[in-house]
């Protein structure tokens, strides 16, 4: 267990779960997770995308949600079930890109390619959908990030068209803000979106390279990072999380880190993946292929496979205290617990 302290804040990681798979017990292409009820966690995965040109993949494969259970500890996931697939049906899906759980438990999922949002039950049973596209308010260009307000409010970054949607949770419009441009108030490509218990909005502002808060009626109030690689630095951050003290987790996808920022936007730290033990899926994988088993073997370091790369989503679990970071390119979740009760250890002089 690998132990960061900073600013009075400590947090343990604890775990990864995930492997590569185009169903069932992994991920492919994971890109976003939500919170059900208890340990149930949601997992979108946006799987590979229809290629003509490709022998191998002429048809799209693994798009859709996974349902698991992932517990408090190493090994206690559990691979639920899953729900939607590739194509541009009732209740399929091409190229989906954010998801969020509403008070009911029913679950909301964007489709930048369909420009439209789906909605089913907790169990994935298909509910209804709304949307289209097109640059006037209410319609969409690229819709991502979907987050629900704590008034059950839905929030979504229409990202081609560079700015924010309000609606009800049966698409009723209730805001549009935002524009091309990089001033105050203004994005470029946003993606992430996330509010805290106040009411105010986060986005990820891609091609900005920052993230700004702002009220629910598009004033900016504040903004978090700038271009770089250095501490505090963001490069296309692509998701953003609160947590109920107000710290804010920012998805730094091309620098492939998490950053941490106090309320007030001072840098805190950086989480760069600690996974220096397989998931439990991932194990049971090699353990039944001798000859992987004899490659890892000859491996001296494995420091790069422990790393987070070009992370997609993150989300913070108030109920468990914990930062779930979906960890995109090696098909899992990485798990940092935010402890409460820490005590010094003793140290012998």
């Amino acid at each position: 267990m690998v132990t960061q302290l900073v600013a009075g804040r400590v947090f343990d990681y604890s775990h990864c779960v995930g492997r590569g798979a185009v169903s069932g017990m992994g991920f492919n292409s994971a890109i976003a997770v939500a919170l059900g009820e208890g340990d149930t966690v949601y997992v979108l995965n946006r799987g590979w995308e229809f290629v003509p040109a490709v022998p191998w993949n002429r048809a799209g494969r693994g798009a859709r949600v996974g349902i698991f259970t992932i517990g408090t500890e190493p090994g206690d996931e559990e691979f639920v079930g899953e729900f939607s697939k590739y194509g541009d049906g009732a209740g399929e899906l091409i190229w989906p890109a954010g998801i969020a759980v509403d008070e009911q438990t029913n679950i909301y999922v964007t489709d930048e390619w369909l420009n439209r949002v789906s909605i089913f039950d907790k169990d994935g049973a298909f509910l209804s959908q709304w949307g289209g596209p097109g640059e006037e308010e209410g319609e969409f260009n690229g819709p991502s990030g979907i987050a629900f307000g704590p008034d059950d409010d839905l929030w979504i970054v229409d990202s081609r068209n560079h700015r924010i949607q309000g609606f009800t949770r049966d698409g009723k419009l209730l805001a549009c803000w935002g524009s091309l441009g990089s001033g105050e108030g203004q994005f470029n490509t946003p993606w992430g979106i996330t509010l805290d218990g106040q009411g105010y909005v986060y986005v990820a502002d891609h091609k900005n390279h920052r993230v700004q808060k702002l009220t629910r009626e598009g004033q900016f109030v504040a903004q978090y990072g700038s271009f770089g690689d250095g501490r505090g630095q963001l490069n296309r951050p692509s998701d953003v999380a609160v947590d109920p003290d107000g710290d804010v987790y920012v998805c730094d996808w091309a620098n492939s880190r998490v950053q941490l920022f106090a309320p007030e936007g001072k840098f805190l730290t950086s989480f760069v993946g600690d996974a220096q033990e397989l998931s439990k899926w991932a194990k049971a994988v090699v353990e039944t292929n001798p000859e992987a088993l004899k490659r890892r073997r000859e491996v001296k370091d494995y420091e790069v496979e422990w790393r987070l790369a070009l992370p997609t989503g993150v989300t913070f679990d108030a109920a468990k205290h914990r930062l779930l970071i979906v960890d995109t390119q090696r098909s899992r979740l990485q798990i940092y617990n935010k402890v409460r009760d820490y005590s010094e250890p003793i140290r012998n002089l």
